[in-house]
């Protein structure tokens, strides 16, 4: 079973049950989950230690150095990107590559491959409009591996770093990382009503949000998240849902898709987890502390 379904019945049976004292102190028989999401993701967190072919070290959001039309670059954890221009946007994957010189030695880069995208015509016109491609997964670039770097800060391409990107944060958050690790946002969150549950997915982060309008009714949101470890965040790709359901005396529930194309960012700053919830804006942030 997995794990979005386990705690998807772990807070339905908090809800039918417990909804009195989940609105008084936030999330009723929170304890136990927490410990089993805690456990799990330090277990889960052990064995995805950092190998030779990760990408973690250059996940997050970047932007181009010294050009008038600056590119902007995501990269996520399971190896996707993204990356947006003036005239349009492209897509495709990221894998760690090799190069093996005469001396028996090894260079590693981050090579790019573009699998399509979309791109403004006519765009002089009174009717411009946008076309999508496809590629053959194609290599775009490569950029230079920093081997020493748990962080990477600088991405430049090819032999002569004719391309270079640079990190980019949204608020300053690098500047107060100090001390916050990807583990850390591991566990359930309460706010009142609402809470939250980390989770090691893969690669990266399954964040689920549970926010109880009444004893039965309420919503669900659902995020795929990759850790920055630049900004010490996590961000969600652009797939989020949102479900609002109705549940039932005897159990049976109702639910209705709201949207799947959220996007959140969740920070994690002196014991607050805060939810920037990018689609709907939500409270203007919503911010969670970890029960014990």
């Amino acid at each position: 079973m997995y794990a979005h379904e386990r705690i998807k019945k772990i807070l339905r049976t908090v809800l039918l049950i417990g909804a009195a004292a989940c609105f008084i102190s936030g999330i009723a028989g929170g304890g136990p989950a927490m410990a089993a999401a805690n456990a799990a993701g330090q277990e889960v967190q052990k064995a995805a230690a950092i190998s030779e072919n990760s990408i973690q070290p250059i996940v997050g959001t970047w932007r181009e150095a010294g050009a008038a039309d600056a590119r902007s670059l995501v990269i996520y954890a399971d190896g996707k990107y993204e990356m947006t221009y003036k005239d349009g946007r492209a897509f495709g994957m990221v894998k760690v590559t090799a190069e093996e010189h005469p001396n028996g030695s090894k260079s590693y880069w981050y090579s790019f491959l573009e699998g399509g995208g979309v791109v403004l015509e006519d765009k002089d016109t009174a009717s411009p409009w946008y076309s999508a491609y496809t590629s053959a997964n194609e290599q775009w670039t490569a950029f230079a591996r920093d081997e020493k770097a748990a962080t990477q800060t600088d991405l430049y391409s090819g032999q002569d770093g004719a391309m270079h990107f640079v990190r980019y944060a949204e608020n300053g958050y690098d500047k107060n990382r100090v001390g916050i690790k990807a583990e850390d946002y591991v566990g359930v969150w309460g706010c009142g009503r609402c809470s939250a549950v980390v989770s090691r997915e893969g690669s990266g982060y399954l964040v689920e949000i549970q926010w109880a309008s009444s004893a039965a009714e309420g919503s669900r949101w659902v995020y795929h998240c990759t850790y920055d470890n630049f900004a010490a965040v996590l961000f969600s790709n652009g797939n989020g849902t949102r479900i609002d359901y109705v549940y039932a005396e005897d159990g049976t529930g109702k639910d209705k898709m709201a949207y799947n194309d959220g996007h959140a960012l969740f920070v994690l700053r002196d014991g607050i987890m805060l939810w920037q919830d990018k689609k709907e804006n939500t409270d203007n942030g919503v911010e969670f502390t970890k029960l014990p």
